[in-house]
C-alpha cells in the first residue's frame, strides 16, 4: 500500500482543522449520534466505554454493561459526538 504524502493534497488553511478543533475530535463515526460513557473503577484502573443518546443514561449504561465480577467507581460522560 502506497503512503499518502499530506503535501500532495495542497490543502488550504480552511481546510485543515486547528490545534484547538483537533482536542474536540475523538472516536469515529458510529453511524448515530449521542455521546460517550467512560465507566471506570479507580481502585483497578479498569475502563469500558460506550455510546448512548445522552448523559442521562450513562449511569444506566456503567450498570448494565460493566463485565460481571467488575464494578465501576465512578463514570463521566463526554461528547456530544459529532459527525463531520
Amino acid at each position: 500500500m502506497k503512503k499518502l504524502s499530506l503535501e500532495n493534497l495542497k490543502l488550504k488553511a480552511n481546510d485543515m482543522l486547528q490545534r484547538s478543533q483537533l482536542k474536540t475530535v475523538f472516536g469515529g463515526y458510529n453511524g448515530g449520534t449521542g455521546v460517550q460513557c467512560r465507566c471506570k473503577n479507580r481502585h483497578t484502573g479498569a475502563e469500558w466505554f460506550g455510546n448512548v443518546d445522552d448523559c442521562d443514561e450513562c449511569g444506566n449504561f456503567c450498570a448494565n454493561n460493566v463485565p460481571q465480577g467488575h464494578t465501576y467507581t465512578s463514570w463521566i460522560c463526554t461528547g456530544p459526538l459529532v459527525q463531520y
